[in-house]
């Protein structure tokens, strides 16, 4: 499984905005182990719902910051929501290992809200499921 692929992509809201939102999605699992990315693509009031608990942008940014890296991750069923002018969700099964051999498959939501020009990260879920 190579690192970040993207697998399939649906082209709405816009074939950019769908870009750059998969984009931000794999910047976000290439993050584990340095919050700097949370830091700078989440909005401040964002939340993260997870196996382990709903976290604000501060407790994500700190988890993030200890948690191991992803050695490979890949994304399908790939397919966005227009929501507005300044909003979008891109959802998707995503399967991931770490270096240890842990496996996570998982079906994602992101929403996403578009502040001062930039996409950020406003709301984020995971619900793990059987590979």
């Amino acid at each position: 499984m190579p690192r970040g692929p993207i697998v399939s992509a649906t082209t709405s809201p816009s074939l950019s905005a769908t870009d750059r939102l998969l984009e931000l999605e794999q910047g976000f699992w290439n993050a584990a182990g340095d919050g700097g990315f949370y830091q700078e693509h989440m909005a401040a009031e964002g939340l993260c719902v997870l196996p382990v608990g709903m976290m604000g942008k501060e407790a994500t940014v700190e988890a993030i910051a200890q948690a191991d890296p992803w050695e490979a991750f890949e994304f399908d069923d790939v397919q966005t929501l227009d929501l507005g002018d300044d909003e979008a969700a891109v959802c998707y099964r995503a399967e991931a290992k770490r270096e240890d051999g842990d496996g996570y498959v998982a079906l994602i939501s992101s929403v996403y809200t578009r502040l001062g020009g930039q996409w950020k990260l406003s709301l984020h879920q995971q619900t793990p499921i059987d590979s």
